[in-house]
């Protein structure tokens, strides 16, 4: 996905969870503190850092002018010894990460991953007890 609108609503919506409508022409997203034109999420890194803080990125400079942003746990890491800790044991299931150039950019794509797996998680887990219902079920029809 590429920095613009179309990422930045996506970020306000299944990131932030604000509502986005249109005013005047423009995209506002409506915040807990009111409504603002829509912020430049994957272009401006003061408006990423809002996202960063939110699912808790760290975002790391690497070789050749490169950003590595990646979304771990939920809570923010309590020290660098715990955030080696999590690479180490390797469970990534519900991470995201992204390289990049531009670091408000990397970070916006790191943070869609993040959700996108969580949400295959969770369809995958809603899939898995369905059966088991249906199963029960019948077995009480029975």
């Amino acid at each position: 996905m590429r920095p613009g609108r179309e990422l930045d609503s996506a970020i306000a919506q299944k990131i932030m969870g604000y509502t986005i409508k249109v005013k005047q022409k423009a995209l506002w997203e409506e915040t807990p503190l009111g409504e603002r034109p829509l912020r430049n999420y994957s272009r401006d890194i003061s408006a990423a850092w809002e996202v960063v803080e939110k699912m808790n990125i760290t975002l790391i400079p690497i070789q050749e002018n490169q950003w590595f942003a990646l979304v771990g746990r939920d809570e923010a890491w309590s020290s660098p010894a715990a955030f080696i800790q999590y690479l180490q044991a390797g469970e990534f299931a519900k991470s995201g990460a992204a390289v990049g150039e531009i670091p408000a950019l990397t970070i916006c794509l790191a943070a869609i991953k993040a959700i996108e797996h969580r949400e295959s998680l969770e369809d995958l887990a809603q899939s898995e007890e369905l059966p088991l219902e249906a199963t029960a079920e019948s077995e009480l029809k029975h």
